[in-house]
């Protein structure tokens, strides 16, 4: 896919304790229980679980500069062109075996 024009997504990654990115994007890619999914340009109003995954913001036309950030869980906000996430960036915690 070709990106022309001006980017039109409004994008916020938030974690806990800092913002991880804020700014215009062409397109934001995550992964939910049912696999990867694209949020672009006028998408319909959207809010779903994130699963581990990586997080991808295109804010330029080349997809070789994407944002990519890893996440362990989160979730997704899209309407009217603005996309909101809320993710944990921590490594999850390692479960006890019982002895």
């Amino acid at each position: 896919m070709k990106l022309v024009g001006e980017p039109q997504l409004y994008v916020r990654v938030l974690s806990p304790t800092k913002t991880l990115a804020e700014g215009m994007a062409y397109a934001v890619s995550a992964v939910n229980e049912t696999g990867p999914f694209d949020i672009l340009a006028n998408h319909a109003h959207f809010f779903s679980l994130l699963s581990e995954g990586e997080i991808r913001v295109l804010g330029t036309p080349d997809p070789a500069e994407a944002l990519s950030i890893p996440v362990n869980k989160g979730l997704i906000k899209v309407a009217d062109n603005r996309v909101t996430l809320f993710v944990d960036i921590e490594p999850a915690p390692a479960k006890a075996h019982p002895d």
